[in-house]
């Protein structure tokens, strides 16, 4: 259930991702291309690579949702949405951080209009995750 929880709350912050380049134009950078730098060293260079770092970026949404799946099972299960939404800042957070400690090249460095839309992409992230997770818990992630 964290998987696919991850996998819903991945989308929802990749939508936000895209407008925040496509629509708006306040930022350039996608979590797509972090993707790419992870698994080619390098951005994409055409639509197949960006569709498979796209895809593993969701992968790695899914894997995220599966630890905060087994951390739900050890905690209470109060304040969900709070729980959820730390959760999602801690995680992107560390991968700032990690990115600038190891100097992971083409991510080193973090433009201010990336920074803003990636904490409220994230804070969404964590936010859908949670009520997502909660739902599927229920059987009820079609309903209310």
């Amino acid at each position: 259930m964290g998987f696919i929880a991850g996998i819903i709350a991945g989308v929802a912050m990749n939508l936000i991702d895209y407008i925040s380049v496509y629509v708006v134009r306040f930022d350039e950078t996608l979590f797509l291309d972090w993707a790419a730098i992870f698994l080619y060293g390098r951005p994409q260079e055409n639509m197949l690579e960006a569709a498979v770092a796209q895809a593993g970026q969701l992968l790695f949404s899914g894997l995220v949702g599966i630890f905060y799946a087994y951390i739900m099972l050890k905690l209470t299960s109060g304040n969900h949405l709070f729980k959820g939404w730390l959760y999602g800042i801690v995680v992107w957070f560390s991968t700032y951080a990690l990115t600038i400690v190891f100097q992971v090249p083409f991510l080193s460095r973090h433009p201010f209009e990336s920074v803003v839309v990636h904490v409220i992409a994230a804070s969404v992230y964590g936010l859908i995750l949670a009520e997502a997770l909660k739902r599927l818990e229920r059987g009820s992630i079609l309903t209310n």
